[in-house]
């Protein structure tokens, strides 16, 4: 009977040890789900973060772009009028040297 008794109380003993460990596993599994969840939610936040500043790349790639032509096109119109002016320029100094040519022969 002792040796029953004995028995039984070791299988109590191993069942009540089992039962705290079955019971830590669960909280260390609920922890480790509730870990996980955090860490999901926090890669969906980025992944939103990095489509969101995607956008904003492409974006600012499109303004740089049109300022890059607005750029270029200022450049366009200015050598057309540096063009223009040095035409004009040359034009009045072969009128101004052509006309003291003529003065100077006239003179001799």
């Amino acid at each position: 009977m002792d040796k029953l008794k004995a028995e039984i109380s070791f299988r109590d003993d191993q069942i009540a040890n089992m039962e705290r460990e079955l019971f830590q596993q669960r909280t260390q599994q609920a922890e480790l789900t509730a870990e996980s969840e955090t860490r999901l939610n926090l890669l969906n936040e980025l992944k939103l973060k990095v489509e969101e500043l995607e956008k904003e790349v492409t974006r600012q790639n499109v303004v740089i772009s049109n300022r890059d032509e607005e750029k270029r096109e200022a450049i366009r119109q200015l050598c057309f009028s540096i063009d223009h002016y040095r035409s004009g320029y040359k034009e009045l100094l072969q009128a101004f040297t052509g006309h003291r040519r003529h003065t100077i022969f006239a003179d001799y």
